[in-house]
């Protein structure tokens, strides 16, 4: 087990403290929740920093690493949509996406392609493999996440900005379900050429 893949483990532990703190009736408890989001969100780009930096970046690693993400992510959304912070379509949304693009790239990985590396149409890879997307989607969700964690944390207080907050966090809701989408519809196009080469 490399350095890499422990540190991507870890943030299971993190996050389920996280959800304790969270879900605690206290304000205090709920901010704290929120800077272990943030650490939960660090260690996900630190994770593939110390991968390519100690050179063991491996298909084990690119796996965990997604399945991890899929982990957080739907955990978060489902904790949100139980605490009344999210609707329960964007769950549906995000686990009918993972189970769909996770399945299509267990079949591409079959044939030796890893989950980024079995995008080859321009567009496929620019939304899927490219820096720039899954920097910008990893933001997103970070951002939505947090933004929830404080609204949720400022319930408790006397804030005159939550409504604004809490409009806000729609918008972004509505955002980051879109990237998700669109992520997800390269996955299913690219991988129409792995899935023929099964059935011959």
């Amino acid at each position: 087990m490399t350095l890499a893949n422990i540190i991507t483990l870890c943030r299971l532990p993190v996050l389920f403290i996280l959800l304790v703190l969270l879900l605690a009736p206290r304000f205090e408890l709920r901010f704290i929740s929120l800077f272990l989001l943030i650490i939960l969100f660090l260690m996900d780009w630190f994770d593939g920093y110390v991968a390519r930096l100690r050179r063991e970046v491996t298909d084990l690693g690119a796996v965990l690493d997604v399945a991890v993400d899929r982990a957080v992510e739907n955990i978060l959304w489902v904790s949100f949509i139980y605490i009344g912070q999210a609707p329960l379509w964007v769950s549906i949304i995000f686990l009918c996406r993972s189970f769909i693009v996770d399945g299509l790239r267990g079949v591409a990985l079959q044939q030796g392609k890893s989950v980024f590396g079995m995008m080859h149409s321009s567009w496929g890879k620019f939304l899927v493999s490219s820096r720039f997307m899954r920097a910008l989607y990893g933001f997103a969700k970070a951002w939505v996440f947090c933004q929830l964690t404080l609204a949720y944390a400022l319930a408790l207080r006397d804030c005159p900005y939550l409504p604004a907050l809490e409009a806000m966090n729609q918008a972004l809701i509505y955002f980051v379900s879109a990237l998700c989408l669109v992520r997800g519809i390269p996955v299913l196009t690219d991988s129409r050429i792995y899935l023929s080469k099964q059935t011959t």
